[in-house]
């Protein structure tokens, strides 16, 4: 699919003093933060996770699209096992899935395409070296059996089957779902989740860094930056601008607009899980771990706290990329080369434009919100 440039609208001077007014009012809530904190950001907010109902992740994380980090998640986890060493002696894991891995820090990394037990072993012989198994879609990848070795935690992924399973939207129950093992000084640049959806990353051994910017900031950072604005990686370049490096020295001074957003920043640990909001724009780093080694899982996910912001990133996608597209293959041409792009049969593929005008009908969202409902705890 060939994706566009798309403008995210003009910063002007209103846009930008709005954006200003609303740091300073995060800055005034955030209270005092660690004196280490680099001058510019907002310390990440922190809630324990023995404590934190939905109703509450709801109100002040998810919907106001506010990252954190949450504590004391899955101490009795099989998964608090996870190394490279356990997952190459884990029967359920394929190692021969094709994966990318990237060798040096995330400003010079150069990626390569490997099986999982070669990058697996990459890792086990980094002898300090940055490298970074990244993306490894374990279910997609026939490694699925990986997640009888956690459960998904209570403020995440509530919505009917149908809709993880879409995928006009992504399909976030086989294709959100990965597993990252770093070593220290590799990560992740600066990017947005893809389809706009919001994401929980959970970390089984080592420490991440983060700084990740408040999903009301999205505009503010990605404007002017084409297809990057949409999670789409640098190397499907359309001309856009490149997005602020969050982690750079001189982060205020290459990008001066970057001053007027919230962004957090803040260290992950093990049992913690990091929830970055839909549209959320965000640059993580791996800082270590036993044996020099940071093993994470993260899933992305669509429900009622993010439905519209997928749902309008799906009809941009549509129109922009889908429709031309179609208009200039032949019906079968078109069908065959979407299906390989989705990896469904073909089959799947026209159930699912059909039903699509349905898809936020009535009758589904009220599903949605009832499933996301479901179970909620009393405050």
């Amino acid at each position: 699919v060939v994706v566009k440039a798309v403008p995210c609208g003009y910063m002007s001077a209103t846009f930008l003093a709005a954006a200003s007014r609303r740091r300073q009012d995060a800055a005034s809530q955030a209270g005092p933060g660690p004196s280490s904190l680099p001058a510019g950001f907002l310390p990440l907010p922190v809630v324990d996770g023995a404590t934190l109902t939905y109703e509450r992740f709801l109100r002040e994380y998810a919907l106001p699209r506010q990252p954190c980090l949450i504590t004391n998640l899955g101490p009795s986890w099989r998964a608090r096992e996870w190394s490279a060493e356990y997952l190459l002696a884990h029967e359920g894991v394929d190692q021969t899935h094709r994966v990318h891995m990237a060798d040096g820090p995330p400003q010079e990394a150069k990626e390569r395409r490997t099986t999982v037990g070669k990058a697996l072993e990459a890792v086990r012989r980094a002898g300090g070296r940055p490298v970074y198994l990244s993306a490894w879609d374990y279910v997609r990848g026939n490694s699925g059996a990986l997640q009888a070795d956690f459960d998904v935690p209570r403020y995440f992924e509530r919505a009917p089957a149908w809709l993880r399973e879409n995928v006009v939207l992504g399909n976030a129950a086989t294709d959100m779902k990965w597993l990252y093992i770093g070593t220290a000084g590799s990560g992740s640049e600066t990017h947005v989740d893809t389809n706009l959806t919001s994401a929980w990353l959970w970390v089984a051994a080592g420490e991440k860094e983060w700084v990740c910017a408040h999903g009301g900031d999205h505009e503010l950072l990605t404007s002017g930056s084409g297809s990057r604005a949409f999670g789409y990686k640098d190397d499907d370049d359309d001309g856009g601008a490149p997005l602020p490096d969050l982690f750079a020295r001189d982060l205020f001074e290459a990008w001066p607009h970057a001053r007027s957003a919230r962004l957090y920043r803040g260290v992950q640990r093990a049992g913690d899980v990091c929830y970055n909001p839909s549209r959320c724009v965000h640059a993580v780093r791996n800082l270590g771990g036993p044996a020099g080694v940071v093993t994470s899982l993260t899933h992305n996910f669509v429900d009622a706290s993010n439905l519209a912001d997928v749902a309008a990133d799906a009809t941009r996608s549509i129109n922009e990329e889908l429709l031309p597209m179609a208009r200039s293959l032949k019906p079968r041409s078109f069908l065959k080369s979407l299906a390989k792009s989705l990896r469904i049969e073909r089959e799947a593929l026209v159930a699912a434009l059909v039903e699509l005008p349905q898809l936020l009908s009535d009758e589904r969202l009220e599903e949605v919100v009832a499933c996301a409902a479901a179970g909620a705890e009393p405050e």
